[in-house]
């Protein structure tokens, strides 16, 4: 298939021609039409790996700053009901003490929700847009082989090899 396939890169207008040649003209568009639907999905995975990478990671922290900041909400509000009403200082200071930890895992939370949008934009904009110009088409006459050169070969080498057994006939026999 690597004989058969070829694929031709102009890396100044970015444009990728693809060529399939198969004895079937059918065959060949069909070829075409599969190689380059595989190659549209590789160069995007391949644009944009990097991308998703990080968008994976960004996901990963968003979900642990999400659990933090539902585990501190949840200890607040837990301690907030418990000692509602009570006026010892030594209540109101872990009161707060639990607001400012409930605040900054918001916080935290919040910033790593603004990465996540970043990271989805990156993913969007890495993965490179692929048009087909010309869709795959089934040809109207053979590329090859050459019909009249081959015409031109057959006749060339039995001229020949009549030729040569006129020749060599006398000696054999």
């Amino acid at each position: 298939l690597n004989d058969k396939i070829g694929v031709n890169v102009d890396k100044g207008n970015f444009v990728i021609t693809l060529s399939v040649t198969m004895q079937d003209p059918k065959i060949a568009a069909n070829v075409a039409a599969v190689v380059a639907e595989k190659l549209q999905d590789y160069i995007g995975q391949y644009r944009s790996a990097k991308a998703r990478k990080d968008l994976a990671y960004t996901e990963q922290l968003y979900q642990e700053a999400q659990e933090k900041y539902y585990n501190a909400q949840q200890i607040y509000a837990e301690y907030a009901d418990q000692h509602q009403g009570v006026v010892k200082m030594r209540y109101q200071i872990e009161q707060e003490r639990l607001s400012n930890e409930k605040d900054l895992a918001f916080n935290v939370y919040n910033q790593i929700a603004q990465q996540l949008e970043v990271a989805r934009a990156k993913v969007t904009e890495s993965t490179p847009v692929c048009v087909v110009v010309q869709p795959a088409i089934v040809p109207i006459k053979a590329s090859s082989p050459k019909k009249m050169m081959m015409g031109l070969l057959y006749v060339f080498l039995a001229f020949f090899g009549t030729a040569a057994w006129i020749i060599i006939k006398d000696r054999i026999i």
